[in-house]
């Protein structure tokens, strides 16, 4: 039997709500939404932040549309098509929905004007005239994956089931990561097109990019199978034949041949779910047809893996500890590493400014208050963000791979007990974690004077006193600097390291809930054989999902 692709979507939900694989829910919710859209391919551009991800889109549109920054300033995921007028449309998380104009596109799309998505934006639809050439084609510019934050790495995450084709942008002056070599595992689970885009390639010479290309397909045809296309580019002048490349490759490749590659790339999703699907159920199944000996083994292999989970709980905790641990000296090393050439700056500045205060004693120390203020929200907020940004990002990466790492042995422990008992293999779920992005400390400037100023301002002659007190000013401002430093390493400190406590709690409860799905198919799994026997037939009918039906 045949299933067209709508009536398979539905046999593989109701196969995961009956067995509770509430791991695929993600993958179909993806494929129905796919269905539902038709013929249309999402071209999604992913990759870390600063990879060129947005100057890329910005030269396909013909306009900088997108915003580009030093940080990572894409807030959520936009979307782009062609229309028959320009037009932006921002969807918000209650449902609701907005037209704004072009020219306030950043007020929701990146970090700068919408902080940690304060504005509740869930995706924006953007539609331009100027992609009459790639119709059939959605572009989807996705925030920066490594930025491993939630409000900009979860949207991405959260996203890529649904994506059509990817182009991974790897900047050729930090050549393909490990990094990149999961995500690219991770694409190859949703989408057979693939392509790496190579930015930044005006940085090294013509055989220089050649050995990086080449470089880069030998660790993509590790990962991958099938050729995956490497195209150079870049938008310095000089580059138009590496520009036309990549246009010419989505013109002909993609956007002539999109109602095939939508169908195509709906059949990889689906083939992805079945085999997820079947692990599970081969599991019950063996379990089902297994002597009572090898699965009451299995129950008791299971067992004794929920007795231990004290001791990964344990080991989750010690983890999370020590990583909050060399958070203080990490913390304070990358702060206060910036203080000389602050102070430097500052005292400068307040030299010159200082000159033109006029007035009595409480005048002149409002006046200085105000500038100083101003001043170090102007050179230490943007880098206070930086540098906090910086130092979460590497914090929270590292303590992720840790969790993933103790989730992915006992993954490795249930696979093993599970090949033992029924001898067939299992891998398991993917471990994704949600990052909650630590709040940003603000900037505060203390008072100079300790003694209340409208008490003893009149007493002091500022024509004798003036020296004095712009010497006082320029000894507190230093501490200013050097007290705001201190309090921002230790306010990062802090947030990042609730944010590692939640990753904690995240794998504690994944690791709980893929146990339970196990203990649940294992010790139903006689109960269930003719049901798990006729989920497996209807999935097995389905091999080849390149015979489904039309798309519907």
């Amino acid at each position: 039997m045949t299933h067209t692709m709508n009536e398979l979507l539905a046999v593989l939900s109701s196969v995961c709500q009956e067995f509770r694989i509430e791991s695929l829910q993600p993958q179909l919710h993806a494929c129905a939404e796919a269905l539902e859209e038709g013929n249309i391919v999402d071209v999604a551009v992913v990759g870390r932040f600063k990879a060129g991800k947005s100057s890329f889109l910005n030269h396909i549109v013909g306009a900088n549309l997108l915003p580009v920054g030093v940080l990572p300033v894409t807030a959520i995921v936009t979307r782009m098509r062609y229309g028959p007028r320009d037009r932006a449309v921002v969807q918000l998380h209650d449902g609701s929905m907005q037209e704004v104009p072009m020219d306030r596109l950043a007020d929701f799309v990146t970090e700068q004007r919408n902080p940690e998505n304060v504005k509740g934006a869930a995706i924006v639809d953007v539609e331009l005239t100027s992609l009459r050439h790639y119709r059939g084609i959605r572009f989807v510019d996705t925030p920066g994956l490594g930025s491993v934050f939630a409000h900009n790495t979860r949207a991405s995450v959260e996203w890529l089931p649904r994506v059509g084709a990817a182009l991974l942008a790897v900047s050729i002056d930090q050549p393909i990561s490990e990094y990149d070599v999961g995500l690219l595992k991770e694409l190859g689970k949703h989408t057979p097109e693939i392509s790496i885009l190579l930015t930044k390639a005006d940085l090294v010479s013509p055989e220089e990019l050649h050995d990086v290309i080449r470089f880069i397909s030998e660790q993509v045809g590790k990962v991958l199978t099938g050729n995956v296309r490497v195209l150079p580019f870049s938008i310095r002048p000089g580059y138009e034949l590496l520009r036309k490349e990549a246009e010419e490759y989505l013109l002909q490749h993609v956007s002539a041949r999109y109602a095939e590659k939508s169908e195509e790339i709906i059949r990889h999703k689906l083939r992805s779910l079945i085999a997820g699907c079947r692990e599970y159920l081969h599991v019950a199944l063996s379990a089902a047809s297994a002597a009572t000996e090898a699965r009451a083994q299995l129950q008791q292999q299971l067992l004794q893996e929920r007795r231990d989970l004290s001791t990964v709980r344990n080991e989750i905790w010690l983890l999370s500890n020590d990583f909050k641990d060399r958070l203080v000296t990490a913390a304070l090393e990358q702060f206060l590493s910036h203080y000389p050439d602050l102070r430097e700056r500052l005292v400068r500045d307040l030299r010159s400014e200082s000159a033109r205060w006029k007035g009595n004693l409480k005048k002149t120390t409002e006046a200085f208050e105000q500038w100083a203020q101003a001043a170090l929200r102007a050179q230490l907020a943007p880098l206070l963000r930086e540098e906090g940004d910086r130092l979460a990002q590497r914090q929270l990466a590292a303590a992720l791979a840790s969790f993933s790492r103790v989730v992915r042995a006992f993954q490795d422990r249930l696979a093993k007990s599970i090949e033992e008992a029924l001898h067939i293999s299992f891998t398991g779920a993917a471990f994704e974690a949600t990052v909650k992005k630590p709040r940003r400390p603000d900037v505060s400037v203390g008072r100079v004077f300790d003694t209340p100023l409208e008490l003893v301002w009149f007493l002091i002659p500022m024509a004798l006193f003036r020296p004095l007190v712009q010497h006082h000013f320029l000894r507190a401002l230093p501490r200013e600097v050097e007290k705001n430093l201190y309090r921002a390493a230790a306010q990062w400190r802090e947030a990042i390291g609730r944010s590692i406590d939640d990753l904690a709690g995240q794998a504690q409860v994944f690791i709980r809930e893929e146990l339970a799905t196990l203990e649940g198919l294992v010790a139903k799994a006689q109960d269930q054989r003719p049901a798990i026997e006729l989920a497996l037939s209807l999935l097995n009918d389905e091999r080849a999902p390149g015979e489904c039906g039309d798309v519907r």
